[in-house]
């Protein structure tokens, strides 16, 4: 059972010094979880959350007997809450690196996102393109995308595509995306992101909980690919 706040209050929030911080105080208790809008990971719907992230951490409330109270927040808001032990958890399809494990303990990596090439494989260019290299090519992109350089040193030229769904020849972008929306992902493979979630430094046991719960998680590409369809 969760209880859905859907607009962030930093002030709102217990503060630290009246939290008891042992491990038992979350079994039949209230998780404070910091979450902000990431599709397909983390989707603000009028029914509440939804996504790969919220799926994860309601069931891993329920091994607890727990119930969630979401915080709804930008990363940076909700990073400067967790430091101050205002949540419990913060997620949102957060990848691992300097600055994040800067400002909160984070978990292993539960998934690895590869962002590669894809090929249409609808229209009459899908047939010639399996036939054809990349090099010399054009690659539809997003306009907010990390693989401008990779693909540049194919050969390739990355044009930046605001609906890149409907996109007739080449696509860069996740694994689960392109299964998603029907594109044939190739071996080209440009960049990679690991993603983790973070909590506040010192919080060991619930670490080492959320970690197992992570850990025993499988089909995550499979429900990728069913949320970001749904989009």
């Amino acid at each position: 059972m969760c209880v859905y706040c859907p607009l962030f209050n930093v002030n709102g929030l217990p503060l630290s010094s009246k939290r008891r911080t042992q491990y038992e105080r979350y079994r039949g208790g209230t998780l404070f979880i910091g979450i902000t809008e990431n599709p397909p990971w983390v989707i603000a719907t009028a029914a509440g959350p939804q996504g790969v992230d919220i799926d994860l951490l309601d069931r891993f409330a329920e091994s607890l007997d727990a119930t969630i109270e979401w915080h709804w927040g930008s990363e940076n808001e909700l990073l400067q809450a967790l430091q101050h032990h205002q949540l419990d958890i913060v997620a949102g399809g957060l990848t691992s690196n300097t600055r994040l494990g800067q400002l909160a303990a984070t978990t292993r990596p539960y998934y690895t996102t590869h962002h590669v090439i894809g090929m249409a494989t609808r229209g009459t260019q899908a047939n010639t393109l399996e036939k054809t290299s990349v090099a010399g090519q054009k690659v539809a992109v997003p306009r907010l995308n990390r693989v401008m350089q990779p693909i540049r040193a194919l050969d390739a030229t990355p044009v930046i595509t605001s609906r890149l769904h409907d996109a007739p020849g080449w696509v860069a972008a996740p694994h689960w995306w392109l299964d998603a929306h029907g594109f044939r992902p190739t071996t080209h493979r440009l960049a990679s992101e690991h993603h983790v979630m973070a909590l506040p430094k010192g919080e060991n046991a619930l670490m080492l909980a959320l970690q197992r719960h992570l850990n025993d998680s499988h089909s995550l590409h499979a429900q990728l690919q069913r949320f970001e369809a749904a989009e």
